[in-house]
């Protein structure tokens, strides 16, 4: 799946529902996508492994059922950021960071309120977002 299928799965979950935390990956998923066309050659496969990964965060966080079940791999390794482009990635590093954040948050809640599939794509959504963010640092 591409970033512009995965950005569909996320724009009907915000219309059917109003689903705030779609949109929210929905915007990160616009400033990878954003990233990748700004950073120059030796940054972009950093931003490719990035945005692969947020696609998969993207596809859990909207309940994709074709992806259920789905769990992320090992941790990646970090990819090599070209000096020239450290800044606007950090700036989108950050933005992941919170993400993740607030996926872990949502997990939690799911699990309070034993809503336990849920929580599981939640946390693995989490995970996928960690892997975006780790081959950016």
């Amino acid at each position: 799946m591409d970033a512009g299928q995965a950005r569909e799965l996320l724009r009907r979950r915000v219309d059917a529902y109003s689903d705030e935390l779609c949109d929210k990956a929905m915007r990160m998923l616009d400033q990878l996508t954003a990233l990748r066309g700004s950073v120059g050659p030796e940054t972009r496969p950093a931003v490719d492994a990035a945005l692969d990964a947020f696609v998969a965060a993207c596809r859990k966080v909207a309940f994709d059922h074709a992806f259920f079940g789905s769990r992320p791999g090992p941790r990646p390794q970090s990819r090599l950021v070209a000096a020239q482009d450290q800044a606007v990635v950090d700036a989108v590093v950050d933005g992941l960071d919170s993400l993740q954040q607030l996926f872990n948050r949502h997990a939690e809640f799911q699990e309070w309120v034993d809503a336990n599939n849920n929580a599981m794509e939640y946390r693995a959504a989490a995970t996928y977002v960690q892997h975006a963010r780790v081959t950016l640092t």
